[in-house]
C-alpha cells in the first residue's frame, strides 16, 4: 500500500490561489470553494489582500460583490508565478527519487 503525503499549504500558496481567482473577478463563495477555505479564512485573506491594495471589490450587475486584482496584485501574482516555476521541481520529486538519482547527500 502506498502512502501519499499531503503537503499543507502555507499562506503564500493560499494568497497565490486567491490572486489567481481574482484575475476573472471571483465571488467570496467562489474563493471559498476553489481555494478550499473556510468562510473565516476566506474573510481573513480577502480582508488582508484588500488592505494591502492587492485586491479590490466591485459589485456586478446582479449586485454580487466580486474580488478583482489591482495592478499591484497583478505584479505580485506574476512574482509568485515566477517563484512557483523556479521551485516547482521541489514539489514534484520525492526525496527518495532525488537521492537515488544524485546519490546520498
Amino acid at each position: 500500500m502506498m502512502v501519499v503525503e499531503r503537503l499543507r499549504r502555507d499562506a503564500t500558496k493560499v494568497i497565490y490561489e486567491i490572486l489567481t481567482l481574482g484575475l476573472d473577478g471571483a465571488s467570496k463563495t467562489h474563493i471559498i470553494y476553489k481555494a478550499n477555505l473556510s468562510f473565516q479564512l476566506a474573510e481573513k485573506y480577502t480582508f488582508f489582500l484588500i488592505k494591502k491594495g492587492l485586491l479590490k471589490t466591485e459589485k456586478d450587475p446582479e449586485g454580487l460583490t466580486r474580488y478583482w486584482l489591482t495592478e499591484r496584485g497583478i505584479r505580485l501574482l506574476k512574482l509568485l508565478r515566477d517563484v512557483e516555476q523556479e521551485l516547482g521541481d521541489f514539489f514534484i520529486r520525492s526525496p527518495s527519487s532525488e537521492t537515488a538519482s544524485h546519490g546520498p547527500i
